[in-house]
């Protein structure tokens, strides 16, 4: 039978954002209002509308979704909003992160102002000085004229740096002393600017990994990292895909003129079932694939979907330590993918030494101690060990460690 996904678009609905996300009506314990804004012009978490209340859609400023993960995220926004703390999202790419450093503008005494962003890693590095903070005429080679950078755009507002951890040592040093004082020098200027601005910064990238490595300046993380927001990969609360499936459907049938359609139970399965790694943003160009190339019928089916959907293995069964590596359509993530390996060296060591950490950290060559905070960090990850330490026996009897190893070593 497949899912029903017919909808009468609400007369008001406003453009949603690039990325559609999370939250849900059930906020309990979440404050009535946004301390310091009127409670009239603090968005609630609105049902779209439908015949079935079960059916409703749960939105929260371009969020969407039921899961705990998500439901954390509205939590902090609406907290974080009435304040001007720094703020660091982070997560996969196409988790919308964006999206949640609007939502903070946009519930904040700053939301009559500019929120501008600024996408460090599309932006070459010898530019990227001059687009934050401006240039004086004649500072460089092909400076014909004064230009004006973003953090002064963004005066009274906020500005939101994009993949902050692709910005260069120099370029940290002066983004340190504008979050100090709000002070800094355009490029060729011997005057000295300030701005009042609020700075929400996001990356995919572990920036605590980036100081270890001395790429990322430690005073300046900490600067930063105020509040700190992760965003959950789509494959770690799949429930909330069917829900993000109808809200998007929505959004092409307001945008885009696209028309409402069903989605059988056999395509909602292949699309539950995916890994995504390209989380929301590839969910949301498979289905405006589907609804344009799709045979026009009503109803997206199985044959609608892009091939590698049904032919990419999945990652959830336990895979062999050492595995090839493909680049599927949307290339690969270096990140999650080094995770992954980790992850596989681990397990491996732990099934060596029968679950023995000692053992296990003598095989890796590490500290007892830098593996027991491995294993803490990973126990609250979606990766293969942090699956195996919060399933527990079951799993391990199957690689070969048994009931109790796994007691030894969770």
């Amino acid at each position: 039978m497949p899912m029903d996904l017919e909808f009468v678009p609400p007369a008001n609905l406003p453009a949603a954002p690039d990325l559609a996300l999370a939250p849900t009506q059930a906020l309990t314990g979440l404050p009535p209002e946004v301390p310091g804004v009127p409670a009239a012009e603090v968005p609630a978490v609105t049902p779209a509308s439908g015949d079935d209340a079960s059916a409703d859609i749960p939105s929260f400023e371009g969020l969407v979704g039921r899961h705990p993960s998500i439901l954390g995220v509205v939590e902090i926004i609406r907290r974080v909003a009435a304040t001007d703390a720094t703020v660091l999202i982070s997560g996969e790419s196409g988790t919308g992160k964006e999206v949640v450093a609007e939502a903070i503008h946009r519930l904040s005494a700053r939301r009559q102002q500019r929120f501008v962003p600024v996408h460090c890693g599309a932006i070459p590095e010898d530019l990227l000085e001059s687009e934050m903070f401006g240039h004086e005429k004649g500072a460089f080679t092909g400076a014909v004229s004064s230009r004006v950078g973003r953090f002064r755009i963004a005066d009274g507002g906020s500005i939101f740096l994009d993949e902050i951890g692709e910005m260069s040592p120099k370029l940290q040093v002066k983004l340190l002393r504008v979050l100090e004082d709000g002070r800094f020098e355009p490029v060729g200027s011997v005057g000295t600017q300030q701005v009042d601005v609020r700075v929400i910064a996001a990356s995919n990238r572990k920036l605590e990994e980036a100081v270890s490595a001395k790429l990322f300046r430690e005073d300046l993380y900490y600067r930063l990292r105020v509040v700190p927001i992760e965003m959950p990969p789509l494959r770690r609360r799949r429930e909330d895909i069917p829900l993000l499936v109808r809200h998007l459907i929505q959004q092409f049938h307001v945008q885009k003129k696209l028309p409402s359609c069903q989605v059988s139970d056999d395509a909602l399965a292949v699309l539950t079932q995916y890994t995504w790694p390209g989380n929301v943003r590839e969910l949301k160009n498979v289905l405006e694939q589907a609804l344009v190339l799709g045979n026009g019928n009503g109803v997206i089916r199985p044959e609608d979907l892009p091939a590698h959907l049904t032919t990419t293995p999945s990652l959830d069964p336990l895979p062999s330590p050492v595995a090839p590596w493909e680049f599927g359509p949307q290339g690969i993530d270096f990140y999650r993918a080094m995770e992954m390996i980790e992850d596989r060296i681990i397990v491996q060591a732990l099934r060596l030494s029968s679950g023995n950490k000692k053992e296990a950290a003598r095989l890796l060559r590490v500290n007892r101690t830098t593996l027991l905070e491995k294993l803490k960090r990973k126990r609250q990850q979606d990766g293969l060990l942090g699956r195996l330490l919060n399933e527990g026996g079951g799993r391990f009897e199957r690689m070969g460690l048994g009931g109790d190893a796994a007691t030894a070593w969770t």
